[in-house]
């Protein structure tokens, strides 16, 4: 899947470099600013999945300047905690830590687009994932025992993004995204003395926002 969505974003790339002055760039990289996500759990006996993410987000945007066509696509890396307890007594954490990333790619329309501004909405899909583990072994503790959480969900979105270009080729962005993670499976593997346990359980899904601020380059 991140070859296909790298793949798109070359294309996009590629055929912006035949269209001339008609078709605007922005490339840049920004802050995920801190959010919570909860994807909800359907099994009972089981807590909703609640995190806290933050990271790198980068992302491409391309305009038809005659008619404010768009497409955009993101891409975001994140450090994400999680509500999971971590029952071993020597550990130094309360929770288990992740990593979470989410690609998502669309198309849409600018209203405003002008040498100082830019302003267009998306409809986007992609997929959401995360993944959490937690090892004994890295507090030296008595008890041998290895967890890890993961899930994958395919994500419709809608997205708005705005652009202030102050110099000619630099920019500063602010851009939102609200999309759905829809129903999946979170899967949960136990590694305890040799001993290895499998479990899954399947979540109704759960709201996603992702805003982010940064710098751009405008070509």
């Amino acid at each position: 899947m991140k070859k296909i969505f790298a793949l798109i974003i070359t294309a996009m790339i590629c055929v912006s470099a035949f269209a001339g002055e008609a078709w605007k760039n922005y490339l840049g990289f920004g802050w995920r600013l801190p959010t919570s996500t909860t994807m909800h759990v359907q099994k009972s006996g089981y807590d909703n999945l609640k995190m806290t993410q933050s990271g790198l987000d980068l992302g491409y945007t391309g305009v038809l300047m005659s008619n404010g066509f768009s497409v955009r696509a993101l891409i975001d890396l994140n450090f994400s905690t999680s509500n999971i307890d971590i029952t071993d007594t020597d550990s130094e954490l309360s929770t288990f830590p992740g990593l979470n990333m989410t690609y998502l790619i669309g198309a849409g329309w600018a209203p405003i687009r002008n040498d100082h501004f830019f302003f267009g909405f998306y409809g986007m899909l992609g997929f959401d994932f995360s993944a959490f583990a937690y090892d004994t072994s890295w507090f030296s503790s008595s008890i041998s025992k290895k967890d890890a959480y993961a899930y994958f969900a395919f994500l419709p979105a809608v997205n708005a993004t705005f652009v202030w270009t102050p110099v000619k080729t630099f920019s500063l962005f602010a851009t939102a995204t609200i999309g759905y993670a829809c129903p999946t499976f979170i899967l949960h593997e136990t590694k305890t003395n040799g001993s290895d346990t499998t479990d899954s359980y399947l979540t109704t899904g759960g709201a996603k926002v992702i805003p982010t601020i940064g710098i751009c380059w405008k070509f």
